[in-house]
């Protein structure tokens, strides 16, 4: 895996009850990414390739280990506000927002609640859709091992998956133990999806690329085309030979597709 080339710096931002944990590094225009269920996993080549165009802050969701859980917090949207109220702390005039994920869920969400501080909307194989055909994998009952390898087409040529997860790794405790439990805590039932969702999407106005893995087995393609059509105007790209993780399988190919879509006029 490359070395980063763009320096980042880590901060601890008092905010809603707890204190969040983030990476920001790059210069440009702001792009907040927002994780999946896999966690916080620190500074990534994503996240590197993309800042050579933007400003990139990379948090660690509440609940997920770095940033503890505030008393209130129990489901998808209270993620939603308190990413919300982290933009108004910042004093953002409008900021690209990345969702992989049970993150792209969150995006969702906040382009839902109040579009007005989101520039674009860049949802990669996003969860909290239900799908009409298939179904989403169940990741709680799955050993996290299997769950991992599932969510990538070519093990071999993953290098950014090889470097995170490629040794032996800890099934239980730590931070991705309690990522994994915050994950059950909001999205087990409904499974990975709200009820309400495809109907709240149709307000949304924020420009919107969809973005998935072509053999995502996880989350099926089919929730990407309903996000495509429960979004006006909407576009979906699919990226071939990759599965649920893009960012951790074709980590610089993402980067551009998120990069050429922010820069639009």
């Amino acid at each position: 895996m490359t070395t980063a080339t763009a320096s980042f710096t880590e901060e601890k931002i008092a905010l809603a009850g707890t204190t969040l944990h983030l990476l920001k590094g790059g210069s440009g225009a702001p792009v907040l990414v927002l994780h999946g269920m896999e966690g916080f996993e620190g500074w990534l080549a994503f996240h590197d390739a993309l800042a050579a165009h933007a400003t990139v802050y990379a948090p660690s969701h509440p609940g997920y280990g770095l940033t503890s859980c505030p008393e209130w917090m129990d489901t998808i949207a209270h993620q939603a506000v308190f990413y919300h109220w982290f933009l108004q702390q910042q004093a953002f005039a409008a900021v690209d927002v990345v969702g992989i994920g049970i993150g792209g869920w969150i995006a969702a969400q906040m382009a839902v609640m109040c579009p007005q501080r989101l520039r674009r909307l860049i949802l990669v194989d996003a969860a909290g859709l239900r799908p009409e055909q298939g179904e989403i994998f169940d990741v709680f009952i799955t050993p996290w091992r299997q769950v991992m390898e599932r969510c990538v087409y070519d093990v071999t040529n993953a290098a950014e998956y090889q470097r995170l997860f490629g040794q032996e790794v800890q099934e239980f405790g730590g931070p991705r133990e309690a990522g994994r439990t915050m994950s059950i805590r909001m999205c087990f039932r409904p499974f990975m999806y709200d009820r309400a969702l495809p109907g709240m999407l149709g307000k949304v106005q924020v420009p919107t690329l969809v973005v998935w893995g072509a053999q995502d087995q996880i989350i099926p393609v089919e929730c990407a085309q309903l996000y495509q059509r429960a979004i006006p105007g909407a576009t979906l790209q699919l990226i071939d030979h990759c599965g649920h993780w893009p960012q951790l399988e074709r980590p610089l190919e993402l980067a551009r597709v998120v990069a050429e879509f922010i820069a639009r006029a």
